[in-house]
């Protein structure tokens, strides 16, 4: 029973579904990363290197995630934008 048009309807669904695809994405991105630090890890233990990397491996991926979530943060402004002028 919503009160929006079907088409203003119809957008925001194919909105929150891209939206919804992008966040799968990162989220499969963050995991196939943490399982290559982690084998990266065992790889310099079983060496016996000491891990001090391992911090700045997480600043790498904080810094990266961090990008990805600047550029998806601007794809949902510009894209509502856009949407909003055209209701």
């Amino acid at each position: 029973d919503s009160k929006l048009p079907s088409s203003v309807r119809n957008t925001l669904l194919e909105l929150f579904g891209q939206i919804e695809r992008e966040f799968e994405n990162l989220y499969i991105e963050n995991l196939e990363l943490r399982r290559e630090i982690d084998t990266l890890n065992e790889r310099l233990a079983g060496e016996g290197q000491t891990i001090d990397g391992a911090e700045l491996s997480k600043g790498q991926l904080k810094t990266k995630a961090s990008h990805s979530t600047s550029q998806l943060s601007q794809k949902l402004k510009t894209t509502y934008k856009a949407s909003t002028s055209k209701v």
